[in-house]
């Protein structure tokens, strides 16, 4: 495995859209499309979309922004349902995280999660995600955040 982060440009972009979750994981991730659309929209926030590569193989997608200060947001990864089971989102996850504090300078990432989403919290606690017991209230999800 050779994995790479790289930005979603007008060369990836439409692979990025077409790249999606099994169906039982769809009602815990915006498309991608949709993602693509706040990144270009929603631009207080900053979104950054970000490409997953293994060597020169699409596999997922990310969505890193919302910086205020020396907290950030992971608000989006997600692996293609062709590459599930491959280990991609553990070691994506390590890498995004590292990718994070060295471009922003961080020292804490949140994210937010479905309360029926059973394996996702466990999950994420396993890189140090605590798990707050808040809500966000912009979508109702439950919000983790992992410091440095």
């Amino acid at each position: 495995m050779s994995l790479l982060i790289k930005d979603v440009d007008e060369t990836n972009w439409r692979k990025i859209v077409a790249l999606s979750v099994s169906k039982n994981q769809q009602d815990f991730i915006e498309s991608n499309a949709q993602s693509l659309l706040e990144a270009a929209y929603d631009v207080s926030l900053q979104w950054r979309p970000l490409a997953l590569y293994d060597d020169a193989q699409l596999v997922g997608f990310s969505m890193v922004g919302a910086k205020r200060g020396k907290e950030m947001w992971l608000d989006r990864i997600m692996i293609g349902t062709d590459f599930q089971g491959k280990g991609y989102g553990t070691k994506f996850i390590s890498l995004l995280m590292d990718f994070m504090k060295e471009h922003y300078g961080i020292n804490r990432i949140y994210l937010s999660v479905h309360d029926k989403n059973k394996k996702i919290i466990p999950y994420y606690q396993r890189f140090g995600f605590i798990d707050s017991q808040r809500y966000d209230p912009a979508n109702g999800e439950r919000l983790m955040y992992f410091d440095f």
